[in-house]
């Protein structure tokens, strides 16, 4: 009998233990893998690859610069030029003073979070990319996960996020809108995926998440949509963090046509229309000041097998880079915004986390 109670005691024991048996590895020993042109740490000692990057010792890239680095846990942070961030090893964070980064943390590492001046984004298992203005307004990105993501303002607000969104956080009044991002849109243009050689970790399964968006375009479920379309405007500052993770300008930004995806009814059937900057917008990456253009559909190695499983061959109006949506429309401003869904129409910003709206948008159609 005292076998069984013992027995039973040390199987409770072990029980209580698992959560510190199974605690999430530390995020240390930082190794710079790849640096191109000025890189810096500290206090602007100059840094080259196989440099080793210390917990709360800052990083910092210049104009056309880049940076990667890998932890022990095997993530892996590239930071775009003009780029200052530093990490903390135990609380698994970034603080990301300014810039744009992206980042894998492998399943099973444990979450991370990404902290900008009373703004967090916090994910578990995935690939994201955060921004930060100097003004301190915020971009966070969920390229695929396997687990869950909130992005919390500096004001208290929370948003929770799935695969493919994107986040922009206000800092003049901790306001948060989520959009479903066009992926294919932001891996061709962000200087994040395009200016390494080596290919990001986690490409196969963010590409199997940009697939779903392209199919959903082409079976015409979702359309693409413009700064405008979604609700914000052009003196809106969402912008600015959105330029910095797509490689590009603010006012580029504002008039591209294709940065989100929204239900296929807020651009079908429309005439094309100047957005509210009194432009016509452009495709990302076609000539400024153009109605449309073209958008190869350039994908990274790891992705374009599933991509040519997902297009038939020979078709070119699959991709999300496509100057018109699926359903031939062409764009309109100030319709639903892509966040909001439901067919409700809605011609201003979406209502900020904490009042007004269902903010995130309902589920999408399963790989």
């Amino acid at each position: 009998m005292k076998n069984i109670y013992l027995s039973l005691f040390l199987g409770v024991a072990c029980f209580d233990l698992g959560p510190q048996v199974f605690a999430a590895t530390e995020l240390s020993d930082g190794e710079l893998i790849s640096v191109v042109n000025q890189v810096t740490t500290g206090e602007g000692a100059s840094a080259k690859a196989s440099d080793k990057l210390m917990e709360k010792v800052p990083l910092a890239t210049g104009n056309g610069s880049f940076a990667e680095v890998k932890f022990k846990d095997s993530s892996v942070l590239r930071a775009a030029p003009d780029t200052k961030f530093a990490f903390a090893s135990k609380d698994r964070s970034i603080n990301l003073e300014t810039g744009s980064l992206l980042m894998n943390i492998p399943a099973g590492n444990g979450g991370i979070r990404v902290e900008a001046d009373g703004i967090q984004g916090e994910v578990t298992g995935t690939t994201l990319m955060a921004s930060r203005d100097k003004e301190g307004n915020f971009g966070f990105v969920i390229l695929e996960t396997s687990g869950s993501a909130k992005v919390t303002s500096n004001t208290g607000k929370i948003a929770s996020l799935t695969a493919g969104q994107i986040a922009l956080v206000r800092k003049s009044d901790g306001s948060i809108r989520v959009f479903e991002l066009n992926l294919d849109a932001a891996v061709q243009f962000s200087p994040l995926f395009a200016a390494f050689d080596r290919p990001m970790p986690g490409m196969e399964k963010v590409m199997a998440v940009a697939d779903v968006q392209a199919g959903e375009v082409k079976n015409e479920i979702k359309s693409l949509l413009s700064y405008s379309e979604v609700g914000l405007a052009p003196e809106d500052p969402d912008k600015s963090p959105l330029g910095l993770l797509f490689g590009k300008s603010a006012e580029e930004m504002v008039v591209a046509k294709n940065p989100f995806l929204g239900e296929l009814a807020t651009a079908a059937g429309k005439e094309n229309a100047a957005d509210a900057s009194g432009q016509n917008p452009t495709v990302l990456g076609a000539e400024s000041g153009t109605k449309g253009g073209s958008i190869s559909d350039v994908r990274q190695p790891q992705g374009e097998e599933i991509a040519s499983k997902s297009n038939p061959p020979n078709d070119t109006g699959g991709g999300l880079g496509e100057t018109d949506t699926a359903a031939g429309a062409e764009d309109v401003a100030g319709t639903d915004t892509a966040a909001g869904g439901g067919g409700a129409p809605d011609t201003q910003a979406p209502a900020p986390v904490g009042g007004g709206n269902t903010l995130n948008p309902p589920d999408r159609t399963p790989v």
